[in-house]
């Protein structure tokens, strides 16, 4: 059975590690939610794989993994950093911009953004950037889209490991993930006929793909650097239940295994990004976002800011949603300052904020994470 707590799920593949069940949240526990990252933060140094979920398009995904990401650097600092977004073929680019040989725009341009996920880049940017600045290796774990076309109308049995990629067969999967799949295909098709039954196993076949050669090259650098924690950003439908990836790195030995997702919380009930880049708890109602906690240490706390103050603007840009606030300040570039107005007691303030690099590790002590 897999375990699932406020926003992590954990995989059979951790039975026997020790980890302390958290309280589950009442409807609107904000706390027991920022607990439950406490509590994977501390249990990330006895991790080997932690798989992020995503649904593609959201906005709010991201801004959490982020947050994740940089809550866990804080503990585990030897991060890998893999993206199912890139195809492992092209590798080379990612090497390139973490080591500064291009930027973000020659990042683009030489991943083939938009043929191979064509998803709006400006969702990413703000992690790779994030990971270049940490110093954290990325790590291209798809295949090439060609590829999986080939498994797509073909069917998995005639396309040998030379044409895809030197990927081995995937383990079996359960009933569960086919049905899953099968109401996905089922969404895109008009006529029922046999060729359409064979049409769904290789539809099956190539999502059964993807799986492995994520699993396998997570595997793969797992054990190249075992000191390594290795992260992914990988999409919900490879995650569900305990078949996709999960399934495929048990199948390859790989444990322990987690898989977090972000929670589900009421409007207005946001975690806030970890580390030293802000340090505030914030929450959202009405159009108004309020600070409810400031971390000790943190360049909120140095700023000045207090619990009760609104927000009312971020470098100009009037604040009405908790995320907003979240998803201005992760993109704010290392080492320029953050323009806050605030209201407190009714009177208008404007605050600078200094924003240290998110990892830390500027000589200066790092505040602990919400």
């Amino acid at each position: 059975m897999v375990r699932t707590w406020p926003w992590l799920a954990l995989l059979p593949l951790l039975a026997g590690l020790p980890l302390p069940a958290p309280a589950q949240p009442r409807e609107g526990d904000c706390d027991a939610v920022l607990a439950a990252r406490r509590q994977l933060v501390a249990d990330a140094p006895r991790l080997r794989v932690l798989l992020l979920g995503e649904f593609h398009t959201s906005r709010e995904d991201h801004a959490w993994q982020l947050a994740t990401l940089q809550a866990l650097v804080q503990r585990q600092p030897r991060l890998l950093l893999g993206l199912e977004m890139v195809p492992a073929a092209r590798q080379g680019a990612l090497d390139r911009y973490s080591a500064g040989g291009t930027d973000e725009t020659g990042l683009l341009r030489e991943v083939g953004w938009s043929e191979v996920w064509n998803h709006d880049p400006g969702m990413y940017l703000p992690l790779l950037r994030w990971a270049r600045t940490q110093g954290v290796p990325l790590l291209a774990l798809n295949v090439e889209p060609a590829v999986a076309q080939r498994v797509r109308q073909r069917g998995l049995a005639a396309v040998p490991p030379a044409e895809r990629e030197g990927i081995g067969p995937p383990a079996p999967v359960g009933s569960s993930y086919r049905q899953r799949l099968t109401a996905a295909w089922l969404g895109h098709q008009t006529l029922q006929t046999p060729a359409a039954a064979a049409d769904l196993e290789r539809f099956i076949d190539s999502q059964r793909l993807r799986d492995r050669a994520m699993a396998e090259r997570l595997a793969a650098a797992q054990r190249r650097q075992p000191g390594r924690l290795v992260v992914a950003l990988v999409g919900r439908g490879h995650l569900e239940g305990d078949d996709g990836v999960p399934r495929q790195l048990q199948a390859l030995g790989v444990a322990p295994v987690a898989v977090a997702r972000r929670p589900l919380l009421p409007e207005g009930c946001v975690p806030p990004a970890a580390g030293p880049r802000l340090g505030v708890y914030l929450e959202s109602a009405d159009g108004v976002v309020l600070v409810r906690q400031v971390a000790p240490g943190s360049a909120a706390a140095a700023a000045g800011i207090r619990s009760g103050d609104r927000v009312l603007a971020v470098n100009g840009e009037p604040m009405e949603r908790a995320g907003q606030v979240i998803r201005r300040v992760a993109v704010q570039p290392a080492g320029e300052p953050l323009r806050l107005r605030l209201e407190r007691e009714g009177q208008t303030l404007e605050v600078i904020v200094p924003l240290a690099p998110a990892s830390g590790d500027n000589g200066g002590p790092s505040p602990p994470s919400p």
